[in-house]
């Protein structure tokens, strides 16, 4: 319900401290940094910290090998202080790194060397019952040798296509591919028709396998000593990976801790990116924090000394407070309402408070009803359990709605069910109006009085005495407002007409005459000019904008009637029809006025807070109060 109190606090302390200080005392803080280099005095000899990102890029190593051996640790974990110097952690995370590659590097190459022993098995393993070595077949000046597989299907029409060639077709291993679709033959041709049957062989999709050049020896034997080789492989990578286990369990835990400590290194470093530093080793950092957390650091502070530091109030300095509103736990949703115009700045009063009570009353006033309210409230439940922002919104909405739905006898449109405590708005309408104007009346008069106090915390004399909305407007307004009414109740002036026009000349005519008023009498100086027609003008204006304000509420009996008719038309409707059709017509009926009509009356509510109620007392240009915990 206001703006908490500020402080702007400047430290002050030797630069080989920083990393150790940052942890300690700023990390955690509420305190919301200003750029040092433009505040301080020395800010002409001042430099800005460069971001450090090496802590950043290690850390990503670190994470990357912890995910890679998908080891479980807590990604949300925070230190409080730094354990080991940068260098030392980068150092134990390199060596961690580096062994483990050297493991991973070693079994890899092994694994490789497997598959190729395996592929050359493979081979092998498809002619290892011819009793020869096959590789001198490759080395015949007359002879050509072909070695691989054929379709099954297309081998006896290859053999047949060979024979003019004098090639043979030779099958190899046929017991092993008796179940297969595929046959590993051997080709031999001389070496004059090698280019036609190599032609046939394309021809009938022959897939050639070819023999490395140092598999030499019978097939068999070589089939036997890949095998063995295999094994011995086998054996060596079991072990290997057995030992990476073993440094894994060892080494792992320490890269861990190496992990969040580098974490707080990358917030420490995120912090320097908002403090500067000079020629003769100190660090600079300002900003502001709110009066209560700084009562905390203050004593902290005063137990190191190397460090210094100073405090001052708002007005003893250019920069601006940034807004931090405090609200109990029922007002605070309401502030993203107020946030959706714009923050207060620091020295406006927090209208959270008010638009809660308005947009509960307009709100509640324009859709009162049990049913519908009720509808509303179970969405902003849901809404609440989803962590949404417009959960509680909408639960005061429903709130609100069945409140005025008992006040007017109202469930689902059915005025019968309940009788109304207090007015049905179809059978009152004149009276509907009437509250929809003082109703406007008296949220005026709020909002100026609130725009006055604006003024005096502000120290804005003219704002208080000669605004439209200060009190040469409130005067103004509230002589209309009880001439008005005793006319109506009396039936007669309630002074002379000549006396009347004086007394609302005069607030006229200061708010006309603002500038050259608070120039005389408080020596402030106008920042425009303005001419007398503007200045006519600008009372035409003020008149104007104060009856359109104020009719402009009689929107809020004329949607309260206007959703009495619009459940009428649904009644009516489903009346019409009979069995489930009536039942589904009322369902869909009332969910159409909860959605469309239930979203107007939310704009209309906007509407009057922003535009006749905000644009009276309220600037909405503060910044956001946004600390280093939050940043970082």
């Amino acid at each position: 319900m206001s703006v908490e109190k500020m402080k702007l606090l400047s430290i002050t302390g030797r630069e080989e401290n920083i990393d150790q200080f940052i942890s300690e005392y700023l990390l955690d803080s509420g305190l919301q940094t200003e750029n040092a280099v433009k505040v301080f005095e020395k800010g002409w000899n001042l430099t800005n910290f460069k971001y450090d990102s090496s802590a950043k890029e290690l850390a990503k190593s670190c994470k990357e090998i912890l995910d890679k051996y998908k080891v479980k640790y807590k990604e949300d974990k925070e230190l409080e202080q730094i354990e080991h110097p940068f260098e030392e952690l980068e150092k134990g995370c390199i060596e961690i790194e580096e062994n483990l590659k050297d493991f991973e590097q070693y079994i890899s190459d092994r694994k490789t060397e497997r598959e190729e022993l395996l592929k050359r098995e493979k081979l092998i393993e498809k002619i290892k019952n011819l009793d020869f070595d096959i590789s001198k077949l490759e080395s015949l000046e007359y002879i050509r040798f072909r070695l691989g597989k054929i379709l099954k299907e297309n081998y006896n029409k290859l053999d047949y296509s060979l024979r003019e060639l004098n090639a043979i077709l030779l099958k190899v291993n046929e017991e092993e591919t008796k179940d297969s679709d595929e046959e590993w033959v051997i080709c031999i041709c001389s070496r004059e028709n090698s280019a036609k049957v190599d032609s046939y062989l394309n021809l009938f999709k022959f897939e050639r396998a070819t023999l490395p050049s140092d598999m030499q020896g019978n097939s068999n034997e070589l089939w036997n000593k890949y095998e063995s080789m295999i094994q011995e492989l086998n054996f060596d990578i079991e072990n290997k990976e057995n030992e990476l286990s073993r440094i894994i369990n060892r080494d792992i835990p320490d890269l861990i801790e190496i992990y969040y400590e580098l974490n707080l290194y990358i917030k420490i470093n995120n912090v320097k990116k908002f403090m500067a530093y000079d020629e003769n080793g100190l660090f600079y950092i300002i900003g502001w924090i709110p009066a209560k957390e700084l009562s905390q650091v203050l004593p902290k502070l005063s137990k190191e000394k190397s460090i210094k530091y100073n405090v001052k109030n708002h007005d003893e300095v250019v920069s601006i407070p940034p807004t931090k509103l405090k609200n109990n736990k029922f007002i605070k949703p309401f502030e993203i309402l107020v946030k959706m115009y714009g923050l207060p700045n620091y020295t406006e009063t927090d209208p959270t408070l008010l638009v809660a009570l308005t947009a509960f009353f307009l709100f509640g006033f324009m859709f009162g009803d049990v049913g519908h309210g009720l509808v509303i409230f179970l969405i902003g439940i849901i809404l609440s359990l989803k962590k949404n922002d417009m959960g509680p919104i909408f639960k005061a909405g429903g709130v609100s709605s069945m409140i005025f739905g008992v006040l007017y006898g109202s469930i689902f449109g059915n005025e019968e069910i309940i009788p109304s405590v207090f007015i049905k708005p179809m059978q009152s309408i004149k009276t509907m109006l009437i509250i929809g104007i003082a109703t406007g009346v008296l949220f005026i008069i709020i909002t100026m009085v609130m725009n006055i106090q604006n003024g005096i915390r502000n120290n804005d004399k003219k704002r208080v005495f000669f605004d439209t909305n200060g009190i040469a407007g409130l005067c103004f307004y509230l002589l209309i407002l009880i001439a008005g009414i005793y006319f109506l109740l009396k039936g007669k002036m309630i002074v002379s007409a000549g006396l009347l026009s004086v007394f609302l000349i005069i607030p006229l005519l200061l708010i006309a005459f603002k500038d050259d008023i608070a120039k005389l009498i408080f020596k402030e100086e106008s920042e425009e000019k303005s001419t007398i027609a503007e200045k006519i003008f600008g009372i035409v204006e003020v008149l104007l904008s104060f009856a359109s304000n104020t009719i402009s509420f009689v929107r809020i009996a004329a949607f309260a009637i206007n959703h009495v008719g619009l459940c009428m038309a649904v009644t009516i409707l489903s009346q019409m029809v009979s069995g489930a059709g009536s039942t589904i017509i009322f369902i869909i009926g009332n969910a159409i006025v909860i959605v469309l009509e239930g979203l107007v009356v939310a704009i209309q509510v906007l509407r009057l807070e922003y535009y006749e109620l905000f644009s009276r007392f309220y600037s909405g240009d503060g910044k956001e109060y946004k600390p280093l915990r939050e940043k970082i």
